[in-house]
């Protein structure tokens, strides 16, 4: 880590920006001014950021998530971790050198970021890691949501693709080993990682699904209509919920479910991790100037925690 005055002298900063829709190796590096501090904002030394499905989504179709109609150019990332270095006059003056997490929808991965919104900045414990804090971006609060989903519609059978991802590893801990019906999905390649990472929980394959009955409800994580299909062939009385597909032909019962942003929610989040409640999955981490590889590694390989990007 810098020290402080390396900070406090730097004008300019790098952010790692999306021009086209060519994908993730259309992404660049581009040297802009660093954000002035206003009476309303605090400023951020940036230092860990997550990898999350949404760029590489976003950066081969504008209209890939929820977020229409996609302007460009655009800095990537939609929140991380860094230590406070300047405060404005209208903020709170304790906020001076802690590490918070920061939730930045218009682009985080940028050596520096300048917060105006105090609901979305989250002073850290001690004991909340960098890599931790950052894993809370775009995980934790869309499990939240899925269980939410879960309570108001009960049913026989619970289904859960994608399972050994980082946020359905999330999810089987909310719910807890012995939720009645839980029935993790996860590729033969990756049982054994399910394991490791949650002993004592039910783990299954495709291919060693019997035919259910009751009222099966089918959690999407992993986003694969060829799986779904398999799925719904097996479990007559199915319906969807999914995260990672927002419409779908399959001829049964579909919803989308997302997250719904709420500072408590991550406040309690926090404080969950830091009383060692919930254990959060954490792959390999990359250098800043590595990002298009972080990206293709969390793309192109099985879940195995969350991809990180280092600053320094």
């Amino acid at each position: 880590m810098f020290p402080l005055q390396h900070y406090l002298k730097e004008i300019h900063m790098q952010s790692i920006v999306q021009t086209n829709f060519t994908g993730i190796d259309g992404l660049i590096i581009r040297n802009e001014p660093r954000p002035a501090l206003t009476d309303n904002g605090v400023l951020i030394a940036m230092e860990t950021l997550p990898v999350v499905p949404s760029d590489w989504h976003k950066e081969t179709d504008p209209n890939a998530t929820a977020e229409q109609a996609l302007q460009l150019p655009r800095v990537i990332g939609i929140g991380g971790v860094g230590t406070v270095i300047e405060v404005g006059h209208n903020r709170d003056q304790k906020l001076l050198h802690q590490r918070v997490l920061v939730m930045h929808p218009k682009g985080s991965y940028q050596e520096f970021i300048l917060n105006t919104n105090s609901d979305w900045l989250f002073p850290l414990p001690i004991n909340v890691s960098n890599a931790e804090a950052a894993t809370l971006t775009a995980g934790p609060g869309v499990a939240l949501a899925l269980t939410e989903f879960i309570k108001q519609n009960p049913s026989d059978h619970l289904v859960i693709t994608g399972a050994n991802s980082v946020i359905g590893l999330i999810l089987c801990q909310l719910l807890g080993s012995t939720y009645p019906g839980l029935t993790p999905i996860v590729s033969p390649d990756s049982q054994a990682y399910f394991n490791q990472s949650l002993p004592g929980y039910p783990v299954y394959s495709i291919e060693h699904l019997q035919l259910f009955h009751g009222r099966t409800l089918i959690i999407d994580i992993a986003g694969s209509e060829p799986l779904l299909q398999q799925l719904i062939a097996a479990v007559p009385r199915a319906s969807i919920a999914s995260i990672a597909l927002q419409t779908s032909n399959l001829n049964v019962p579909f919803t989308f479910v997302h997250e719904d942003f709420n500072h408590q929610i991550y406040c309690h989040l926090i404080k969950t991790v830091a009383s060692h409640k919930l254990w959060l999955p954490i792959g390999r981490i990359f250098s800043f100037a590595e990002t298009k590889k972080a990206q293709h590694y969390a793309k192109d390989h099985h879940s195995r925690g969350r991809v990180l990007v280092n600053l320094n």
